[in-house]
């Protein structure tokens, strides 16, 4: 586990640590971040500006019945200036909102 202050100091790795050599190893090496970048030079200017990734998944919690139509979403935001070692870990992911519904959920999450 990391201390706060680690933490802290890893926040910027995003910034000190972008591949050069066009091989994807983070996703602050993708095209969609470098577009994001050159689209608002004032937000990647600085390196403690906090990137969040959104991750759904939708699922039937009551899976071992046959007819069950009960769904739900979850919604969670991940911390994307971390490195890939912590960033896809608990501490570091945020459960934002979790949608229950006896219906596909992602179809209408435009209301949430």
């Amino acid at each position: 586990m990391y201390t706060s202050t680690q933490t802290t100091r890893e926040m910027m790795w995003n910034y000190e640590n972008k591949s050069n050599n066009n091989v994807l190893c983070h996703i602050c090496d993708g095209e969609a971040w470098k577009h994001f970048d050159r689209v608002y030079p004032n937000f990647a200017a600085e390196p403690r500006d906090v990137r969040l990734g959104l991750c759904s998944n939708g699922f039937n919690p009551y899976v071992q019945a046959s007819n069950a139509l009960y769904s739900c979403l979850l919604i969670i935001a991940t911390l994307y200036n971390l490195p890939f070692k912590m960033c896809m870990f608990k501490p570091y992911m945020f459960l934002t909102c979790l949608i229950p519904g006896p219906f596909n959920l992602k179809a209408g999450i435009d209301a949430f």
